[in-house]
């Protein structure tokens, strides 16, 4: 277990995909992957449609991360590790271990392993190598895909920040916010290993590499 916790070098490979450090070299990649308005349109960072938007998300994040308040990574997709994404522990907060995690993928990967594997390994990180206590997930309350998503990983529904962020726009968005408690992560594990080891579609092959901790 880390003492000071959630700080690089931090790798997290899976069977479909890897998290890495982000880095600005990833910014072509990334901004491919994030092309599609609408995988911005209900997140509370971003947008990074175009290479000059993803350079200032990318630069926002590892300043964030300079202060220890985030960890952010890129997700690359096995076999050719292209960005498939972006996804940061953030609002960590060590003294009381716990932390949030956030997630963006390509539209054109939304239904793939790809989603469920990032949060398997995340939560695996937090839970067994950090040691923490809670992971919470927040959500816009406009964004139903995401809600369900978090539910069918087991998360607790605590309820709702509202109207707590000014987004681009000027709308006050609404969060609804889940957690899982580490004594709930055992279940929850087994339950994501088991639906990871299904048969997925061919489009997103898997890595013939093993899972590492």
């Amino acid at each position: 277990m880390s003492a000071s916790g959630f700080h690089r070098p931090v790798v997290l490979r899976g069977r479909y995909v890897e998290l890495v450090p982000l880095e600005r070299a990833h910014i072509p990649g990334l901004t491919r992957a994030g092309h599609d308005p609408e995988v911005w349109r209900l997140l509370r960072i971003g947008p990074g449609r175009n290479e000059e938007e993803m350079t200032a998300l990318v630069n926002e994040m590892l300043e964030a991360e300079s202060t220890g308040s985030v960890l952010p990574f890129t997700v690359l997709a096995f076999p050719g590790r292209e960005p498939a994404g972006f996804f940061r522990f953030l609002d960590i907060d060590r003294e009381n271990r716990w932390v949030e995690t956030g997630t963006w993928i390509d539209s054109a990967r939304w239904g793939s392993p790809i989603n469920t594997e990032v949060k398997y390994l995340a939560l695996r990180h937090a839970f067994e190598t950090e040691g923490f206590h809670r992971v919470q997930l927040r959500t816009d309350s406009r964004n139903v895909r995401s809600q369900r998503a978090i539910e069918r990983l087991g998360a607790v529904a605590e309820g709702m920040h509202r109207e707590h962020i000014r987004l681009r726009d000027g709308f006050y968005r609404t969060s609804l916010v889940y957690s899982i408690l580490a004594p709930e992560w055992p279940p929850i594990k087994k339950r994501l290993e088991e639906k990871l080891a299904r048969p997925w579609p061919p489009s997103v092959p898997a890595a013939n590499a093993p899972s590492s901790h």
